[in-house]
């Protein structure tokens, strides 16, 4: 249904302050969360944002990039564009941009190793020149699979986002947000081949023509038992670190019902007891602590009722959401803490005519809970309003004689009837005379 006007409603309910036009009060602000630059925060089951900080700000990916380039090899996997048993050799090219400081897993020129061995490699222990080596082997040089990267990039919404290469090492205009970040791992978490290469905390490799077998082990803290920092309930997803970046960790955590995605970026080096693996799970503790799913806004609430011209025996009608809004939010909060937007598709300029279907979308409703926003969801009708004949009939009436034209034809046929009539009657008095003439010369 087209939008030709549009009147917006602002209804504030405030129910600890009381005051129109004050911020609502939350129980618990924010997360004790000092040190990360960039933070993302969000509810894996939706994809609703719960807590960001500085999420469009330009940062230096480190190894999250890592994140796109596994992203697209699963997809390549499920192309059939590569196997998971491929053996791929190691070439010249891949190892052209390594650094000594950067971590690795030592391959050499010639050495073949599995594709899946590979994939491991560069997501467990963010072995650069396996990344490499995945790049090539898909996409058949390193600048096209860095194309791919940034194409990919785009389509998933990640439009602050720029790749120069597979691993992320520090390079000029290798540039992201946590909120891109965050948009990239939404949708690669989601991916059941994808979760295999990330859930795991080691995972061994068969021998090469240059190495022995061996296993490869997660960098992860969170996810490792025997660690100090280990998280019950935390798995994957990715580890960085360059100097210019800091370090980074993006990662997932269930707890009951309740599962999250965290990215938390640019945590320096430095601050006694202070880092990515603790910064994360502070931003856990204070979710799984603090927030419940709520129903926030159910579908079967009418949030307002509208005027409807020509209906049958209906002069208003209700407006409903299309589906209900659950989310995860501080416990004890309601609708009436949110503040609502409604959006009316129809007013006294653009008035809603019957017949209207259950279902059809005459507005729309946005909630806004302090910094967190709900929707647009679609407002719909909550009832059917049949056709009145009777007042169709008698507006089509109206808007008939109200027609200037109309009105001239009508005028100008009354005026041709009169002049019927008078001459009619003109033209029967002069018959008679004659009648009258002749029967008197007779």
């Amino acid at each position: 249904m087209k939008k030709r006007h549009i009147f917006t409603l602002f209804t504030i309910f405030l129910l600890i302050t009381g005051l129109v036009g004050s911020a609502i009060a939350l129980p618990v602000s924010r997360p004790s969360v000092e040190a990360a630059d960039a933070i993302v925060l969000a509810d894996l089951n939706t994809g609703d944002i719960i807590f960001a900080q500085n999420e469009h700000n330009p940062i230096h990916p480190a190894s999250t990039t890592k994140i796109m380039t596994a992203l697209l090899a699963v997809e390549a996997l499920e192309r059939g564009d590569v196997n998971i048993n491929d053996m791929v050799a190691t070439s010249e090219t891949a190892l052209a941009d390594m650094i000594e400081a950067g971590s690795a897993i030592g391959l050499e020129v010639g050495e073949e190793m599995t594709f899946e061995a590979l994939l491991f490699a560069s997501m467990l222990i963010s072995a650069n020149d396996a990344t490499n080596v995945i790049a090539e082997h898909i996409a058949g040089s390193i600048d096209n699979f860095v194309q791919m990267m940034n194409d990919r990039a785009r389509e998933l919404g990640a439009l602050n986002t720029t790749f120069r290469n597979p691993h992320g090492l520090t390079q000029d205009g290798h540039m992201t947000t946590a909120y891109d970040i965050f948009r990239i791992s939404y949708f690669a978490v989601s991916l059941p081949r994808f979760a295999d290469l990330y859930s795991m905390q080691e995972r061994p490799f068969r021998a090469t023509n240059e190495r022995p077998a061996g296993i490869f082990t997660s960098t992860n803290r969170l996810t490792d038992p025997d660690a100090d920092g280990y998280y019950p309930g935390a798995s994957g997803v990715k580890t960085g670190f360059t100097q210019a970046a800091g370090m980074c960790l993006v990662s997932t955590a269930t707890r009951d019902d309740i599962s999250l995605l965290a990215v938390v970026m640019g945590v320096p080096t430095g601050i006694d007891g202070v880092n990515h693996f603790t910064e994360t799970a502070a931003l856990y503790d204070w979710a799984f602590e603090n927030l419940t799913y709520t129903e926030l806004l159910p579908a079967t609430l009418e949030i307002t009722r509208i005027p409807i011209s020509l209906g049958d025996g209906r002069e208003t009608i209700g407006l409903r959401p299309a589906n209900a809004v659950n989310a995860l939010v501080f416990e004890g909060m309601s609708l009436q803490d949110a503040r609502q937007e409604v959006t009316l598709f129809y007013d006294d300029d653009n008035p809603l005519i019957a017949p209207v279907n259950q279902g059809d979308i005459l507005g729309e409703i946005t909630l806004h809970y302090g910094d967190r926003t709900f929707g647009p969801i679609p407002l719909v009708a909550a009832e059917n309003v049949a056709l009145s004949r009777t007042a169709y009939m008698r507006q089509e009436l109206e808007s008939t004689l109200g027609n200037i034209w109309v009105l001239v034809v009508i005028v100008v046929l009354v005026l041709l009837v009169l002049l019927y009539i008078v001459y009619a009657v003109n033209h029967a008095a002069k018959k008679r005379k004659k009648r009258r003439e002749r029967m008197a010369r007779k």
